[in-house]
């Protein structure tokens, strides 16, 4: 439990790095001239998009030389990022900036195949709500840094300040990874590239019934869905959702300025309230929701109350309704995000969860490349609450998907 909470601090001083930055990127991008498509976009999507092409890669580079390296170069990377981001003076310096820090992401994939590593099966999910906790708490207190830091002197949004703190704190947990953080996945249990491996008979169910073989791991990432439909369903879940989400909160900073006249700074507490209640979620309800009514149905509630809380947002004319939007919504998103993953997590072999965690990964952050693209043109062309309807419509049709298909694979 020492280590889960070395890892936690550590990723939650990355993610609150990131988090610095998210605020402002927009109104940056709008007043160098972006486009539509490109104000929500040319931040999260390209992130994102970025992301998506490297998880796998890094998750299967941590199944063959173990978590810790691939966390300390992730970081290490993601560091030179938010310099180039602090100094970029055109939109497409900007984007360019934008991509390697999606590229240097590689410690996502990697800090949730450790915390699996580290975790035994009756407490997988548990531990993986810690771990998704310091993402939220991250993301709470990174939005009120870049909200406070997010304005230039001549009060315009900047990047200046917020890129250069998150910076310095991925150095920080750069430190962190190397003098604190041991390595959780031993030698016997790697997978090298190029090298065969026998087939791993310890794929537990999360009710603790009797193991059931898993095919042999192959080198593609993608050998290790042969067999195995039911990771594909939750694979297309994860996309779901993660798309609705991604609409949502990259066209927020344009919805709440234009409905509420909220500025920069406006903003950084309304996105830390929606980090904590995910965060209070994660640590507070997760586990025992998951041992009341198990992983699917824990992913199944939260799922409705995601939908509910954009609809909230979508009719919302009053800034309370605002506020319980948000608390529905983030709340709802807390639970999410470790019910599933725990799911993942169970139907994988051992020794090629690394990977099949970076293809988890990758799932979501191709929800996250798509929302962005879409939000934009849909919230400038069309209507404003056009955005939140079709984020619960898509929230809808994943838990459709998980309750229709998982009926008969899931163990729960």
């Amino acid at each position: 439990m020492r280590t889960l909470g070395t890892l936690w601090l550590i990723v939650f001083i990355g993610l609150m790095g990131f988090g610095i930055t998210v605020l402002p990127f927009p109104l940056v991008a709008e007043n160098m001239g972006a486009s539509d498509f490109w104000k929500t976009f040319g931040g999260s999507g390209v992130f994102s998009l970025f992301q998506f092409l490297a998880a796998p890669l890094w998750g299967r580079c941590s199944d063959a030389f173990g978590r810790k390296p691939i966390l300390i170069a992730s970081m290490i990377g993601s560091v030179l990022a938010y310099v180039w981001l602090a100094y970029a003076d055109t939109l497409v310096a900007l984007i360019l900036a934008r991509a390697f820090g999606g590229i240097m992401s590689g410690n996502i994939a990697a800090a949730f195949a450790y915390a699996t590593d580290v975790t035994e099966v009756g407490n997988r999910a548990k531990g993986l709500g810690v771990v998704t906790s310091a993402f939220g708490l991250g993301f709470a207190v990174g939005p009120l840094l870049g909200g406070y830091f997010g304005l230039g002197p001549d009060g315009m949004p900047s990047l200046y300040w917020p890129s250069l703190i998150a910076a310095v704190l991925s150095f920080v947990a750069f430190l962190g990874t190397w003098f604190l953080l041991p390595e959780s996945l031993d030698p016997a249990h790697r997978k090298p590239f190029g090298a065969s491996a026998k087939p791993a008979l310890d794929v537990a169910s999360p009710d603790g019934a009797a193991p059931a073989p898993a095919p042999a791991p192959r080198r593609s990432p993608f050998a290790a869905f042969s067999g195995r439909p039911v990771l594909l369903n939750l694979m297309l879940t994860a996309l779901l959702v993660s798309l609705g989400g991604a609409i949502m909160q990259s066209v927020y900073p344009f919805w709440a300025r234009d409905a509420f006249g909220y500025g920069v700074r406006d903003l950084g507490p309304q996105f830390f309230l929606l980090a904590i209640v995910s965060a209070a979620g994660q640590l507070l309800l997760t586990a025992p929701m998951v041992k009341r009514f198990g992983e699917r149905y824990t992913v199944l509630i939260s799922i409705c109350g995601l939908a509910i809380g954009l609809i909230v947002l979508a009719v919302a004319t009053h800034p309370i309704e605002l506020w319980i939007g948000i608390t529905l919504f983030g709340l709802a998103l807390g639970l999410f995000t470790p019910s599933l993953s725990s799911l993942v997590s169970f139907e994988s072999d051992p020794k090629s969860r690394g990977a099949v965690m970076g293809m988890y990964q990758a799932a979501s952050s191709a929800g996250r490349i798509l929302g962005p693209a879409i939000a934009g043109p849909l919230y400038f062309a069309v209507a404003h609450a056009a955005p939140y309807v079709l984020s619960a419509a898509l929230s809808i049709a994943g838990g459709l998907l998980l309750a229709r298909g998982a009926r008969a694979t899931l163990h729960r």
